[in-house]
């Protein structure tokens, strides 16, 4: 095969919309990962919610196109498209003296101060790199995006960045429940990384017995039918007496230790 000919492209085929509504999802994934890298939340931990800004109609259409796709990439429950994320970021608003310096002379204190008590919508454009035109002791003064040093705050239950013309905000909350989802889905890796060093088949079904502590056990028993989906289990059942021995492996689920058997179903 590797002395033939390479096929030609079929420019025919291409979807351009397609690969533009692409194009924007992986953005917004790009974004959603460098989150949770930098907090250490990892991808198999669900969280609820990813917030989207975008700053033009089709990278609008194209995450609501998306959304499935961004919402599985990034184990959220929900990816909403939001006009701006002002409940969640704080934003303040300084004049850059190496632009404004010549440009207002006199001027430059009353913008500053100006800058301080100008509510958020009317500030908004500059974060899109456009220009604002304010009222200043009588004088219209505009202000390009160069003319602002733009410094943000965020929430404590949020983390949020922006690139791409896109904003995003992600929910830092671990409830209860995305916590036991997040065991469960710790224990599908486990269990499958124990079928590869069976070496067992795709189709082998298989019969699997565990012992954990009460947090992991009842997340596992709380997520029983997905489990069993994703590792092909006949059956998946606690059991006490599951505690060392041959073909006894032990398991590392958050920060519990546990035991599971596991057996190909007859």
């Amino acid at each position: 095969m590797h002395l033939c000919d390479y096929p030609t492209v079929n420019d025919a085929l291409l979807d351009d919309g397609l690969n533009a509504r692409t194009a924007t999802a992986q953005k917004v994934v790009q974004l959603g990962h460098k989150m949770r890298e930098s907090q250490t939340l990892r991808v198999r931990q669900p969280l609820s919610e990813i917030r989207v800004v975008c700053t033009t109609a089709i990278d609008r259409d194209a995450v609501n196109a998306m959304n499935d796709v961004i919402r599985d990439e990034l184990n959220v429950k929900a990816v909403n498209l939001v006009d701006h994320l002002d409940g969640i970021v704080k934003y303040s608003y300084k004049p850059n003296l190496k632009t404004l310096g010549k440009k207002l002379g006199k001027l430059l204190n009353a913008v500053k101060n100006k800058l301080g008590d100008v509510d958020a919508a009317t500030m908004a454009p500059l974060r899109d790199g456009k220009s604002v035109t304010l009222d200043v002791d009588g004088e219209s003064v505009t202000l390009e995006p160069d003319d602002v040093l733009i410094s943000t705050e965020q929430s404590s239950e949020w983390l949020s960045t922006s690139d791409f013309g896109i904003q995003v905000a992600l929910s830092a909350v671990l409830t209860d429940e995305l916590i036991a989802e997040g065991y469960a889905r710790d224990f599908v890796r486990l269990l499958n990384e124990r079928r590869k060093i069976m070496d067992l088949s795709l189709d082998d079904r298989i019969e699997v017995k565990y012992a954990f502590p009460e947090k992991i056990a009842s997340a596992i028993e709380a997520h029983k039918a997905y489990i069993m989906g994703e590792i092909l289990a006949n059956s998946l059942t606690a059991d006490a007496g599951v505690t060392g021995g041959k073909d006894v492996a032990e398991l590392e689920i958050g920060d519990q230790d546990g035991f599971v058997i596991v057996t190909i179903s007859k």
